[in-house]
């Protein structure tokens, strides 16, 4: 299987928060705020483990900043990142 794009892996990660974790209306994008949006302790743990199975790439805790976990799309580019150095 070949890896996510950068693209690709907004969308999973938007995909999941507005399917699986947040309840969002139409105005959360893929840059909305996460914590605005309702992100807590309990589903930033669920959305990592979400974000491996779907990726096969898992984020330490270490690297869940404000920066990183400001939206769907800054999320991702952690994500890339990691995704990058271990290939």
């Amino acid at each position: 299987m070949a890896a996510p794009s950068r693209a690709e892996l907004v969308r999973i990660i938007f995909d999941i928060l507005r399917t699986q974790l947040l309840s969002v209306g139409d105005e959360f994008t893929e840059r909305s705020s996460l914590v605005d949006a309702g992100l807590d302790s309990l589903a930033v743990t669920q959305l990592l483990l979400a974000i491996e199975e779907a990726t096969g790439v898992w984020v330490d805790e270490s690297l869940l900043t404000p920066e990183n976990l400001a939206s769907a799309e800054s999320l991702a580019a952690c994500v890339y990142e990691l995704q990058r150095r271990a290939s």
